[in-house]
């Protein structure tokens, strides 16, 4: 899975930065793996579709076979750890803040460059 980038200019320091980002995703399911004063990595593992877990528990109850198949094949590959890493760089009058994520958490990267106060 490729990971999206999405860049913005803040007028924070780079360390409040980071602060700000393990406050804002460790309250939305994010768990905080490493930090330092320009990087933080989060863990996470995307949600499951409903459609492949109504199919999972059809599987299940028709034959334990086909239940089975779809598990190891569908739902243990998608419930798997997936990063997300916040990097702050020092410009003139504020930061450069970066994040890279998965695409099932655009919604949480874009509402963390909003929340940031614009430089």
């Amino acid at each position: 899975m490729s990971d999206l980038v999405t860049n913005g200019r803040t007028s924070l320091s780079s360390e409040e930065v980071i602060v700000r980002a393990i406050q804002y995703f460790s309250t939305q399911k994010w768990r905080a793996t490493s930090q330092s004063t320009r990087t933080a990595t989060f863990e996470g593992k995307p949600p499951i579709p409903w459609f492949m877990l109504l199919l999972t528990i059809l599987g299940l109850l028709c034959c334990i076979v086909p239940g089975v198949i779809m598990y190891i094949m569908v739902i243990r590959k998608v419930n798997r750890f997936q990063n997300l890493v916040i990097t702050a760089n020092p410009i003139t009058n504020g930061t450069d803040v970066s994040v890279s994520y998965p695409k099932h958490a655009d919604k949480l990267a874009s509402g963390f460059l909003a929340a940031l106060p614009q430089l």
